[in-house]
């Protein structure tokens, strides 16, 4: 029995990191494929050319917004080669692999971090198919991650030099990466709430010269810098419902569940120990607060900053009830870490209402598509879409075509006059006189795609379906 527990705390770890990596490889295994952005950066990588080549859109967005994300896609692709699909995968997994594991180091507990996971994806169910969309905002989850970790736990109010000297860096790569540099000011306001004055004067020092180092490494430091504020602000621009807006961008629901399950954790923590203020006066919970806070407003401030700060305020809470009622080297502790990999596991991994397979039955707009034959976008086209879905679905598989897309992965980069026609759709998408401004500018070898049940009603184009209820719309031949 005591050589069994000498090597209890050693097969903990290898049990709750073994847990975590098999999860995104059953997810990819199922075929699961996301449906937004991971597809449009992998099929850019593939495609060799700029954005300006890809849309048709307005000329003062010359940068990448997610330059680093790119360059990442594109050393993968030199290294490994392979398809649009393989960069998908990639993304998938090593992003996925990279938020779950980032917190592990910071443990003397691992199964504690196990068990928040586990929580999360019980309280907060839209983590588990973030975690999995193999986007560059799952970059900046870990750095926030990192950064509570770094910037909490320190005596007589002042930050620890390793905070210092890699928040810089950790906010630059997030800068690099993901574009969005000017929202890791969040940790700044999370750590000034908890009554920290001095440590939030030296992180926003800190976020301030990561922000500025992460635009230099773009090539383009004053460039990138105001783009993406333009950008940050084209997001919300010229929308009237919040129809007219992307889902994620949506206001939460207040998370109700989550919000119960801190509660209980505050109750037990009060009956096990005794109460403290700075259980709750803490940068981790007050970044969590400020997330589901903000999050009223719009729930991906939730999503991306209050269930990461979260999971970790979670996790240690669990720990220190762990180190006081779990002996470190006894099998009851091996026992529960079981229990735990196993219900994450299964958490994560269930197919639940088809969230890993649903792409499986997608068709798609593309020569491999029997259904689409002829109805393909002539040399130089343009396809006029009023549906992301259908320019990240229809860009994976035509990587390479040489076609342009009227709406990509951001309305705020359209012309104006485009702009203002798929407003004017979302705004009422039943009445087929929004289209009518493109159907005017339409060329013979452009394509008008459609998402609907039935053949959209605008008599000027002859309509093909496609399927996955895609309909192709082309200039009747003179």
């Amino acid at each position: 029995m005591n050589l069994l527990n000498r090597y209890v705390p050693l097969v903990v770890w290898v049990v709750v990191v073994s847990t975590i990596i098999f999860i995104p490889l059953r997810i990819i295994g199922y075929g699961f494929l996301p449906t937004d952005d991971a597809l449009r950066h992998a099929a850019k990588t593939i495609s060799g050319k700029s954005w300006q080549q890809i849309l048709v859109m307005r000329d003062d967005f010359p940068i990448d917004p997610s330059p680093g994300w790119q360059k990442i896609l594109e050393w993968a692709h030199e290294v490994n080669g392979g398809d649009a699909e393989s960069l998908v995968i990639f993304s998938v997994v090593a992003l996925m692999l990279l938020v779950m594991l980032c917190g592990l180091p910071w443990f003397r507990r691992p199964e504690a971090w196990l068990a928040a996971l586990f929580i999360a994806v019980v309280f907060v169910p839209a983590c588990s198919t973030r975690f999995a969309r193999g986007r560059p905002y799952l970059v900046t989850d870990a750095v926030l991650i990192t950064i509570l970790f770094l910037w909490s736990g320190w005596e007589k109010d002042r930050p620890r030099r390793a905070a210092i000297l890699f928040t810089p860096l950790l906010v630059a790569a997030s800068a690099w990466i993901h574009g969005s540099w000017y929202l890791l000011c969040l940790p700044g306001a999370a750590i000034l709430l908890a009554g920290y004055w001095r440590p939030a004067f030296v992180y926003g020092g800190c976020w301030l010269a990561g922000s500025v180092l992460g635009c230099g490494l773009t090539g383009h430091p004053f460039g990138f810098l105001f783009q993406s504020v333009r950008h940050m602000f084209g997001v919300f621009g010229d929308f009237v419902v919040n129809r007219q807006l992307e889902p994620e961008l949506h206001p939460g629901d207040g998370a109700t569940a989550a919000v119960l399950a801190v509660a209980a954790l505050l109750l037990w923590r009060a009956f096990v120990f005794g109460w403290s203020v700075r259980v709750w006066l803490n940068p981790i919970f007050m970044m969590m607060a400020l997330g589901w806070l903000l999050g009223l407003k719009m729930q991906r401030f939730w999503w991306d900053f209050g269930t990461p700060a979260f999971i970790v305020w979670v996790a240690l809470e669990l720990q220190a009830h762990f180190e006081r009622q779990t002996i470190f080297d006894s099998a009851r502790r091996l026992g529960i870490t079981l229990v735990l990999a196993a219900g994450v596991y299964l958490a994560f991994t269930s197919d639940r209402d088809g969230r890993w397979t649903e792409n499986l039955t997608t068709e798609y707009f593309s020569p491999d598509n029997p259904d689409a034959a002829g109805w393909l976008p002539g040399k130089g086209g343009i396809i006029y879409n009023s549906d992301m879905d259908v320019f990240f679905e229809t860009f994976f598989k035509n990587p390479t075509a040489d076609w342009k897309y009227i709406l990509g992965f951001e309305s705020g980069w359209m012309r104006p006059d485009d702009l203002e026609v798929l407003r004017k759709v979302q705004w009422n998408f039943d009445d087929p006189r929004a289209f009518e401004p493109w159907v005017h500018e339409m060329r013979p070898q452009d394509r008008m795609i459609i998402r609907g049940g039935g053949q959209p009603q605008i008599p000027e184009l002859q309509w093909h379906y496609v399927g996955s209820g895609l309909w192709v719309g082309r200039l009747p031949p003179k």
